[in-house]
């Protein structure tokens, strides 16, 4: 059955991008005729340019978007004078468009005076989005900025997670008192339930260096679990290019965003943000300036311009992400592995004193990866048919990050996926998914009931949610559980290998290798089509089959 059962309406990638090569697209009159909203929220991260020219507001409006978020305070070295001016230009573009905004910051805070100031704009200010909070702030502590924990003096993985959290608590509750919502966007994907659970909208980021079904499975489970809006920063940067990812795998990370039932989504990479404040520019990525006056949009922006004005309106969406009716979740302490192990490569000129990047859990040369906290690659190669490998959640892998670069970076030069046609080119949409959510160990019995799948991995589960989990296995659910988390966990004469063991109308499978095929044997039933990312919310099943690595089409169908 093709989309809403009517032959041929199904609009893809494939047919997008076909659409912005052959001819050009039709015009709204000025530009000014405003998108429809479908309970979704669509809209980018802005180049911080005082003034900003009329083509850049011209081709805003055209395109569409309904939403921006700026920095005032790229760096610490930011003067608060540059920065409150840039603020006051920001808001008044913000205005003339009439649109939401929030403020963006990276490894500092924005200041209080542009926190003031944005807030007079009353519920058109969405608050602030802290950007790459958990790498920047902690997983890779950027110099300068203060960690949530010190990765010096952390000597254990409980220790890493309490002290990070109260971190995370503390930086809400400075903006909680004046009544500001704060957004999270993680570069790796592991630390949203902690951000959640602290109070900040998850905000994955997908496309860049990533899997995006899984960075998107991870923050699910983190907006469920908590009771959080879920957002999603649809990254174009990859590696050093920007943008680095085509117009179509843009186009399918919009489709997967929209149909697995996102709040707001935003698109980075639209211009250059590391850049001084005021001076960053315009969103390259989506238009070129002729003159002051006269814009011409690139194909990343006809590409935007089309699902914002064309493909929502038509295609409205009855449901969100919270009605999601999992066949599988992935139960686990957030340990902050995504592949240290297989990133970090030790610097010999590093200075005393100074933190090397990827070399330990939670930012710390304390506490190494081992193969619990590793385990889940293995698993996410299972429920991705192969897709991810066994050595990370990410491309930020020594073995693709070393094939990719062509030419040594120009400090006066922003390359992209024109320039770096090889390097881009390494990374890839697609990754099958099988309605899979990921919760942390401390997830409770009603966010499990009626999962039939349930996977325990990693370094600890809470008592109260092995109770649970015991309790699906006796009304029929299977439980995977990796083999040394099982021995914690009861099972103390597990000796290894593949062990079945039924519990009531269910039962628990023991293994210390999630990609054995015993293992697939046992689960097969529950992992999809390799070809398929699959979805359940209510009784609609969204299905994005693929057609190339980063061209889908969609299909909606009432679900069993």
């Amino acid at each position: 059955m093709s989309e809403y059962g009517i032959a041929g309406r199904s609009l893809t990638a494939c047919m997008m991008a076909a659409a912005l090569l052959i001819g050009p697209t039709e015009s709204l009159s000025g530009g000014e005729a405003k998108p429809e909203r479908t309970g979704f929220t669509i809209g980018i991260e802005m180049p911080c340019q005082v003034p900003a020219m009329p083509a850049v507001e011209a081709a805003m409006r055209d395109i569409g978007i309904q939403y921006f978020n700026y920095y005032v305070k790229p760096w610490a070295a930011t003067p608060e004078k540059e920065s409150v001016a840039a603020n006051k230009a920001m808001l008044e573009f913000a205005d003339r468009l009439n649109i939401p905004f929030s403020l963006a910051c990276y490894v500092v805070n924005p200041p209080d005076e542009c926190v003031k100031t944005a807030k007079e704009r009353k519920e058109r200010f969405r608050g602030i989005v802290f950007d790459e909070l958990e790498h920047c702030r902690q997983l890779n502590p950027h110099e300068g900025t203060p960690t949530f924990a010190d990765p010096k003096k952390l000597t254990n993985l409980n220790e890493a997670y309490e002290q990070t959290l109260a971190g995370y608590k503390a930086l809400r509750d400075q903006y909680a008192a004046q009544e500001i919502q704060c957004v999270a966007t993680h570069v790796f994907p592991v630390l949203h339930h902690v951000s959640a659970r602290a109070g900040f909208i998850p905000c994955p980021k997908i496309q860049k260096e990533f899997y995006s079904t899984v960075s998107l499975a991870v923050a699910m489970g983190a907006a469920l679990q908590y009771g959080r809006d879920l957002w999603v920063d649809c990254d174009l940067w990859y590696y050093d290019l920007v943008p680095g990812h085509p117009p179509e795998e843009l186009w399918s990370n919009m489709l997967l965003a929209y149909w697995l039932g996102a709040d707001a989504f935003y698109l980075e990479g639209c211009g250059h943000n590391l850049t001084p404040v005021g001076r960053q520019g315009i969103p390259f990525s989506l238009m070129t300036q002729v003159t002051p006056e006269i814009y011409q949009l690139t194909a990343h922006g006809e590409t935007l311009r089309r699902f914002i004005r064309e493909y929502l309106p038509s295609h409205p969406r009855s449901w969100t992400f919270r009605d999601a009716k999992p066949t599988i979740a992935v139960v686990r302490f957030p340990d902050s592995d995504y592949g240290q192990h297989f990133q970090y490569v030790k610097d010999p000129n590093l200075p005393p004193g100074k933190l090397e990047w990827h070399a330990g859990l939670y930012g710390s040369p304390n506490i190494p990866s081992n193969e619990d906290t590793q385990a889940w690659f293995d698993l996410w190669n299972l429920l991705t048919a192969g897709a991810t490998g066994r050595d990370g959640i990410s491309f930020f892998k020594c073995t693709v990050a070393a094939s990719g670069y062509e030419r040594p970076v120009k400090a006066d030069q922003v390359q992209s996926l024109y320039s770096r046609p090889v390097q881009a080119a390494s990374h890839r949409f697609f990754v099958p998914m099988n309605n899979v959510v990921v919760f942390d160990h401390l997830v409770e019995y009603e966010r499990l009931r009626d999962i039939p799948l349930i996977v325990l991995t990693g370094v600890e589960i809470s008592v109260e949610t092995m109770k649970a989990v015991s309790r699906r296995a006796e009304e029929g659910a299977t439980v995977l559980i990796w083999g040394n988390l099982a021995k914690k966990l009861g099972f103390d004469d597990y000796a290894g290998g593949v062990r079945e063991i039924p519990s009531g109308k269910g039962r628990f499978v023991l293994t210390d290798e999630f990609t054995s095929n015993e293992v697939f044997q046992k689960v097969w039933m529950f992992m999809g089509h390799p070809d398929e990312i699959r979805y359940r919310f209510g009784g609609n099943v969204v299905t994005l089959k693929r057609i190339t690595d980063n061209t889908i089409n969609v299909d909606i169908s009432a679900g069993q």
